[in-house]
């Protein structure tokens, strides 16, 4: 993170708050669970009178192409961006690698996906 120079907060001993600079101004939460790091963002919750869920679910899903190292998926009502390495062959390249994967997936997809996005959280924004 320091030879990124990306501005971080650490939350313990085992997760940090990542905040690139990219447009969105996206954190990435960093979490050691070894044997993995975990690599994980939050894109919004998913309301329960989400309109065009199916719509929703397949443009992810043509999104995920676009992913090198990471995805989005579920978790519970909750829309992630997320990845993992192993720890043990987690160097420089591959941090950088996903890091800016993830930065770069929220400034190409986030106006994509706002249709979808509950009001409430866009006003939060």
């Amino acid at each position: 993170m320091r030879r990124m120079d990306l501005a971080h907060e650490q939350l313990n001993e085992s997760t940090w708050v990542v905040s690139p600079e990219n447009v969105r101004l996206s954190q990435i939460v960093v979490k050691i669970d070894d044997p993995i790091v975990l690599f994980t963002s939050p894109v919004f919750e998913l309301s329960d009178q989400l309109a065009d869920r199916e719509g929703l679910f397949r443009r992810l899903l043509e999104l995920n192409e676009d992913l090198l190292h990471c995805a989005y998926g579920l978790q519970g009502k909750q829309l992630l961006m997320s990845g993992a390495a192993q720890v043990e062959t987690l160097d420089f390249n591959e941090f950088q690698a996903m890091i800016d994967d993830m930065s770069m997936g929220f400034d190409r997809h986030l106006d994509d996906l706002a249709k979808w996005r509950p009001a409430k959280a866009e006003e939060a924004s």
